[in-house]
C-alpha cells in the first residue's frame, strides 16, 4: 500500500465516512489518528496522550517493521509507517474493527495524569490550548479544565474514556502506566520474532504520582473525580488520592 493511497484513504474516512462511524469530520480524524493497527491485523492500539504514547507508538513501530527503525524515527506522518490507520483497512462498518483479535491501550491514574501535563507544560502551551497568557495555579487549571464538554478538552488531559473512544472499541485489556514496562514487554513478545526493544521516552518526565500531595486539595481532588468519574469507574482506580 503506496503512502499516496493511505493518504486518500485517510481524507475518504474523514470525510465520507465509509464505515459508519457518525459524528464530526474532527471526531473521524481524531480516530484515524489515534488507532495503530499492526500489518498483519492481529493487534490494535490506541494512544492515549500522557500515557506514555510516544515510547508506545516509537516500541510497537519498530516492533513491526520489516527492519530495524533508526532511533529518530518519528511516525507523525502516519501514512508512511509500518502501522496501519483504520482508513487502511477499509472497514465498511466501525464494528468490524472490534474483529481484530487484541486490542490494548494504556490508561493512568487521572490524578497523576492530569498533574503531569500541568508539571511539564510551559507558558505557551497555555497560551496555545486554553488561552491563558501565563501558567496558572494547578486549582485554576482543574477549574479550566472541568468547565470544558469532552469534546473540547485537549487530547492530552480528556477523558481517558473517551479519548480512546471505549465507545467503540471493545478492549482486551488496558496497560497501567504505574506497571508499563513490564506489562508491554510480555504484549511485545508476544508478536515480535525479534527481541522486543522497548524505546522508552522520558522527555521532561514529572514524577507526577510521588507529588499529588503537594498539588492536592481535598477540594481540587472532589474536582477531578467527579469530572474523570467514568475513568475511576472503568479502568478501576481508586478515587484515594495515592499516597
Amino acid at each position: 500500500m503506496n503512502s499516496v493511497g493511505r493518504m486518500i484513504g485517510h481524507f475518504g474516512f474523514c470525510v465520507l465516512d465509509p464505515a459508519g462511524m457518525g459524528g464530526s469530520y474532527k471526531r473521524r480524524e481524531r480516530f484515524n489518528n489515534a488507532v495503530f493497527v499492526s500489518p498483519k491485523r492481529d493487534f490494535l492500539y490506541t494512544k492515549c496522550e500522557k500515557c506514555a504514547n510516544v515510547t508506545l507508538r516509537r516500541s510497537l513501530q519498530n516492533l513491526v517493521a520489516d527492519k530495524t527503525l533508526p532511533e529518530s524515527m518519528s511516525d507523525i506522518d502516519r501514512w508512511h509507517a509500518p502501522l496501519l490507520q483504520p482508513s487502511d483497512l477499509k472497514l465498511t462498518r466501525i464494528k468490524s474493527i472490534n474483529d481484530i483479535p487484541f486490542k490494548f491501550a494504556v490508561v493512568r491514574n487521572p490524578y497523576s495524569r492530569l498533574l503531569s501535563f500541568y508539571l511539564g507544560a510551559k507558558a505557551e502551551n497555555y497560551r496555545k490550548v486554553i488561552g491563558t497568557s501565563e501558567k496558572p495555579a494547578f486549582g485554576e487549571f482543574v477549574d479550566l479544565v472541568c468547565d470544558q464538554a469532552v469534546e473540547e478538552m485537549n487530547p492530552h488531559w480528556r477523558v481517558q474514556y473517551h479519548n480512546i473512544f471505549c465507545d467503540v472499541i471493545k478492549y482486551d485489556h488496558f496497560l497501567r502506566f504505574e506497571n508499563l514496562e513490564e506489562e508491554l514487554a510480555a504484549i511485545m513478545s508476544r508478536y515480535g520474532k525479534k527481541e522486543a526493544e522497548i524505546r522508552s521516552v522520558h522527555k521532561n518526565q514529572s514524577n507526577a504520582g510521588s507529588k499529588l500531595a503537594s498539588y492536592y486539595t481535598p477540594e481540587i481532588a472532589q474536582k477531578v473525580r467527579y469530572k474523570y468519574a467514568i475513568d475511576f469507574d472503568y479502568f478501576g482506580y481508586s478515587t484515594e488520592l495515592p499516597v
